[in-house]
Parts: C-alpha cells; structure tokens; sequence
C-alpha cells in the first residue's frame, strides 16, 4: 500500500496537517510557561520587595513612636524645665527619666540598639543608661527633621565623646524633640543596630535574590547579589528619601515547568493518536482507487484470472459502478456536514459578536437552508413605551410566534429568511436569497407587517438593514452593520428602516463649546438651572441644524458625556459628595440622549445647592458652639456632656471640632485657658489660691493645682 504514490501522498498531507498542529501548539505552550515563569517571578519578587520594606518599615514606625512617646513624656519635660530654670533634679526624678526611657526603648524590640536625647545647648546627653557627659555642650541646628543616615552619633553631631555608643557605626534615625507648645528643644536619637537589620534581610530573602535599602544616595544596607538580575524598587511610605530595591537573578527557581511537560507530552500521544487513525482514514479512502487498479491488473492478465474473459469484464463494470457509488456517498456526506458547521458559524458569530452569553450551536434545521450565494442581515428593534409593563417570558414567546409565521409567508423557493433572538429588544433576520436583486421592497414589506402585528404591544418597531454579501465568513460583520444602520434613529426617529450607507458624504465635524466645561461647572455651582437648559439647548440646536450623520452625533455624544464626567470629576475633589452620571448608551433619538443628560444636569445642580446649604448650616453651628464655649470655660458646670445635649450633637463630634479648629482635644483646650487665667489672675496678686480656683472653674483644690503643675511646670504657690 505505501508502494502507491496516491496513498503515500495522502497520508504525508494528514502527516504534516499533525505535526503543524503539534509544533503550534508546542510553541504556544511554551510560550504560555515562559509567561507563566515570568508572572511568578515578578509575584515572588514583589513579595520578596514587601519583606524588605516591612522590615525597614517596622525600624521608622518603631523611631517614631519612640519619638512621640518621648516628646508626650511629663517626666521628660521635668528635664528641659530644669535644665532652663537652672535647678538639679532629684535622683529619684533622674531613674524615672531612666526607666521611662528603658520602657520606650524596649517597645522598639531588639532592633533598637540605644536611645539618646540631646537637650539644646546642654553638655550632657540622656539615654536608658543614665547620663552621659559631653565634651561640649550640644547646640541645636536649623536641621531637617527627621533624618536617617548610617554613621556615628561623634560623626553626625561633629562629637569626641569616647563612650562606645557615640564610636559605634549604626542606622542613626533622628528627629526633632519638642516641648508641648511646639518649639523644638532638642533632638532624639534612635541607634539601629546594623548587624540586627541584616540577619532579619537575610532570613527573608530566598534563593537568587539580593536586595539593598537605600537613603538618598547612601546605601544603608546591601543583601546578596545586588549588580546584576531584574531589579524591583518602591519607596517607603514612613519615610520619603528610603527606597527599597530587590534583585532577581536568572537562578531563581519557579514552578510550573512539571505541568508544561505533562502537557507537553499529552500533546505527543495525541499526536500518536492522530496519526494512527490518518493511516486509517487514508486506507480507507484509498481503497476504491486500490481495488480500481486490482480490476484493470486483472483484465490486463487474464492468465491469472480464476474467471473467464467476460466475467472479468463484467467484474470490472461493477467494481466502476460501486466506486462512483462510494465516490457519491462520500459527497453526499460532505454535504450533509457542511450544514451543520455553518449553522455552528452563524450562532457563534451572532450570540459571540452582539451579547455576552455563552455561544451555543442551535439544532434549528431553518439554518440548513442558509445555503444561497447571497445574503443580508438585518435586526428589528422594539421600544416600549414609558411605563408600559412587559412580562418579558410571554411577550417572548408571542414574538417567537409572529417571526415563524413571518418567516413562512415571506420565505419563497429563492428567498429564505431565518431569524435569531438577542433579547426580547433585538431580534436579527437573515435574508438568504439566489439572485444579486434588490430586496429594498421586502423589508419594507416585513417592518409593516410587524408593526401591525405588535400594535397592541404599545411598542416603536425600527428596523437596521446591512448591505448585501456573498461570503459567510462575514455573517458578524453584516450583523454589526446592522446595528450601526440602527444609528438612523438619531437623526430621524424610531418606527422607520434604516439602510446602511456605504459613503456617508454628510457633515461629519460636529458643534462643540469650547468653554464648555467652565461654563457647566459655573452653572452648577450657582444652581442656575436656566442657564443650564440654555446651554444643552445650545450645543443640541446647532448640532441639529447641520444635519450630520448619525457618526457624527455619535461623537457628539462622547464627547458630551466626556466633557460632563471631567467638569463633575473637578467639582467632586472640591466636595465630599460623589457625583456621577450614566453614559446614555440604548438607542434613541438625539432629543431624548439631550434630554436625558438635561435631567442629569438639573438634578445634580439641586444636590450641590442642597449641599451649600447644609454646609453653611454645619459651618454656624460649629462658630455658635465655639462661641458658646469661649464665653463658658470659666464655668464649672461646663461639660462635653452638657454641650451634647444643649447642641444636640454627639460628644465625638464636639472632640473633633474642638481638634479641627484648636489643634487640641476639648479637654487640653479647657485646661489650657483655664490654668492661663489663673497665671494672669495669680500675678496680680489680689486674690488666694483658692478664690483663683474658682474663679477658673475648678471646685476641686487638688485638681487645681495638678493640672497648674502640669501645663506650667511650677506650682501655684511659687507665684504667691
């Protein structure tokens, strides 16, 4: 059998058909794991980056808190107030400074090597050890705070100290120490260990990366092998100059590479498949031809031949005729599939192309037909109308009645029609036909006879009919004119047949303010909602006067709802209301797009007016609260509580203005006026301590003269 160049020819084509296919799809395997490969490693890489950073980041976040803590610390203040009145603190005063500093460096974790405060013009620093004298005193400079560099506290701050801790090269974070009106009274240093920072980098890093911290240009930390590979970077979030880089060598390892050769090799086997049944179809077919060539090799030799000479004739007129037989039923076959395989065409095309469902081939034998040379593709549209109620399942099955009935009276020996339903709205029709006539006529013929069966429905029948074609192939190009033929109704309305134009020579530049966006952001602004109507009538009026095609008002409307979307996006960062508007996207008529957006427009320019009032009527409750206030600190009966229920707010709310406004808490801010006047009142010397008390607002002695020593630093007699 391989002997015959027919059958050698044969099954070479299946041979090569196969391994095209094999070598595709191996290459698009391939190409899928290099992809796959590549995802992991940018997903490995990242979280590798994220490792490195939380650590860092967990470093700043420790500083600063310590920095807060410190800056808030009462025991601490006790320290610069001293030190600026010129009196000595008490040892007991001295080992709460200690332990208080101990208990805020500890909260740090291990990371935290030493904590240091420096006072402004003192010569001796503070940490958890105790004391340290310097060399000179320390003289606070108009730096930057904060501030991160790797070097030592003798480096940074220009010391001789001979302490180990001031030698000691480490991540020196340092930031400004305040008292609590706001001035800055010196500096807290935070000392990393470094040594600390890279075992922590280098339990997270895994095979084939390197990573490095940087801060600005100095390089605080380096990991690994950090020249070479893809690098992956991102800046801190806690600090501005740190950025965080990681290295991805070639040798990083990824997963996947098993599942690419198990696939690869299902592949194979397929293929293996494929070829032995191509040996069979190629037997198969070449059979016929073999047993023609057995037939004349036998009436050629008639010596060896078990049957006479006219027998053998006979033999070979049967052997053609059941070859012709075999010959025909294989076209027939062919012809019999072909159906099938365009009505799997037509379904997906259509279903795929105009919605979103799964695409299903349909066993509807009207598609069998759709075999003439020429068709056209049209789609009939149904509006509602406003507030008529549509029981979608019923009226769906009325419109599968009316277009199997419309198909039958208009379907002849040369035309066919056959219909798909996208949705009760949308139902396409395709016009099956043998000769290259116009067809104009009939689908006029069809919207009337629709319109006429659905006019009880209440409902616009439109109908979109493309151009004509011959290839199948281009069934969802035909489908899609159809809808753009739809466009019509734009320009011209509904209940009409739209033909698609094949040159469109009408204007296609459409009219457009070019102030358009600062004049619809006035109009809202100002609620002028006369103005507004003015200028969609404006934009709509000459737009219409043009007479354009329905490209151009598609455009216009694009860029319309654009426009509106950029001028709402700058009102809304201007506001705390987020406001938006649907792009108008069904098909109407010019008119009711302008109409919708109109609508849009005036009740978007009620909320923003709705919302000026509301926020001035916030604005003066808060100015009479705070007025209010202001006039009662002095009472003692005064309350968060209290002016809750007076105002009617909530005591959250009063602690949130009194934050906005002051700077500070309700609480701080009644202390603060209060304990203020009794300083005034004190220096006159006029009245007791007592009286003054009173007249503060307070009816508690001892509360009295905690909160005096604690906001002043001194006690209410030293001012007797």
């Amino acid at each position: 059998m391989f002997q015959s160049r027919l059958f050698r020819r044969l099954f070479s084509t299946y041979i090569i058909i196969i391994f095209t296919c094999l070598i595709v799809y191996t290459s698009f395997i391939a190409y899928e794991n290099y992809q796959i490969n590549k995802i992991q490693i940018e997903r490995k890489s990242e979280i590798q980056l994220d490792q490195v950073s939380n650590i860092m980041e967990q470093r700043i976040m420790n500083a600063q808190n310590i920095v807060q803590n410190l800056s808030y610390s009462t025991s601490l203040k006790k320290l610069y107030l001293s030190k600026k009145l010129g009196t000595v603190l008490d040892s007991y005063d001295l080992f709460t400074i200690q332990s208080e500093m101990k208990n805020t460096m500890a909260s740090g974790g291990l990371s935290v090597y030493k904590t240091i405060i420096l006072l402004d013009s003192s010569d001796k620093a503070y940490s958890s050890g105790g004391v340290i004298w310097l060399p000179d005193a320390y003289k606070l400079e108009n730096a930057e705070y904060p501030h991160m560099k790797v070097a030592t506290l003798n480096d940074a701050f220009s010391f001789e100290s001979n302490r180990y801790s001031f030698q000691k090269e480490c991540l020196l974070y340092s930031d400004a120490y305040t008292y609590q009106n706001g001035s800055i009274i010196g500096t807290v240093c935070i000392l990393f260990d470094l040594k600390n920072l890279q075992n922590d980098l280098q339990k997270v890093l895994q095979e084939g990366y390197g990573a490095r911290i940087l801060c600005g240009e100095q390089e605080i930390v380096a990991i690994g092998e950090v020249t070479e590979g893809t690098c992956f970077s991102k800046e801190s979030t806690k600090y501005a100059e740190i950025v965080y880089e990681v290295y991805a060598s070639k040798n990083v390892p990824v997963d996947g590479n098993g599942f690419f050769y198990l696939v690869l090799s299902i592949a194979i086997i397929i293929s293996g498949m494929f070829i032995w049944i191509a040996y069979k179809e190629s037997k198969r077919y070449y059979m016929p031809i073999d047993r023609l060539e057995q037939m004349v090799g036998t009436a050629e030799r008639p010596d060896i031949s078990d049957k006479p000479a006219k027998d053998e004739m006979e033999n070979i007129i049967e052997g053609i005729r059941d070859l012709i037989g075999e010959k025909n039923g294989y076209r027939e076959k062919m012809l019999t599939i072909a159906p099938y395989v365009r009505t799997g065409m037509l379904h997906s095309m259509i279903a795929g192309n105009m919605e979103k469902d799964t695409i299903r081939v349909i066993s509807d034998e009207d598609y069998l037909d759709l075999i003439k040379p020429y068709f056209i593709a049209a789609v009939v549209n149904f509006a509602y109308g406003d507030g008529a109620a549509v029981d979608e399942e019923k009226h769906k099955q009325e419109l599968k009645e009316l277009f199997k009935v419309m198909s039958e009276s208009f379907s002849t020996d040369e035309v066919h029609i056959v219909y798909y339903f996208r949705d009760i709205y949308h139902v396409f029709l395709i016009t099956n036909y043998d000769n290259d006539q116009p067809m104009d006529e009939l689908f006029y013929h069809i919207h009337k006879y629709i319109c006429a069966a659905t006019e009880k429905d209440c409902c616009m029948v439109t109908m979109g009919v493309d151009i004509q074609r011959e290839d199948i192939n281009e069934l969802r190009v035909a489908c899609e004119g159809a809808m753009k033929a739809l466009d019509g109704i734009l320009t011209d309305g509904r209940g009409e047949v739209y033909f698609l134009e094949k040159d469109n020579t009408r204007q296609r530049v459409h009219y457009f303010p070019a102030n358009f966006k600062e004049r619809l952001k006035k109009y809202l602004e100002k609620n002028q909602k006369d103005e507004l109507k003015q200028l969609m009538s404006e934009i709509y009026s000459k737009n219409w006067e043009m007479a354009g095609s329905p490209e151009m008002y598609r455009a216009l409307i694009d860029e319309l709802h654009l426009s509106i979307i950029k001028a709402l996006r700058e009102i809304t960062e201007l506001n705390t209301t987020h406001i938006n508007v649907e792009k108008y996207s069904d098909l109407a008529t010019l008119q009711e797009v302008f109409d919708y957006y109109s609508t849009a427009l005036q009740s978007i320019a009620d909320s923003l007016h709705q919302q000026v009032i509301e926020t001035e009527a916030d604005a003066r409750l808060e100015d009479e609260i705070l007025e209010y206030i202001e006039a009662n600190c002095y009472d003692a009966n005064l309350s968060l509580q209290g002016l809750s229920d007076q105002f009617k707010v909530s005591s959250k709310y009063l602690s949130l203005l009194c934050k906005k406004r002051y700077g500070i808490t309700y609480l701080q801010y009644i202390q603060n006026k209060r304990i203020y006047r009794a300083v005034e009142l004190l220096k006159t010397e006029k009245y007791s301590l007592s009286e003054v008390a009173v007249m503060c607002g307070y009816t508690n002695q001892l509360t009295f003269r905690r909160n005096f020593k604690s906001i002043t630093g001194k006690n209410p007699s030293d001012y007797e």
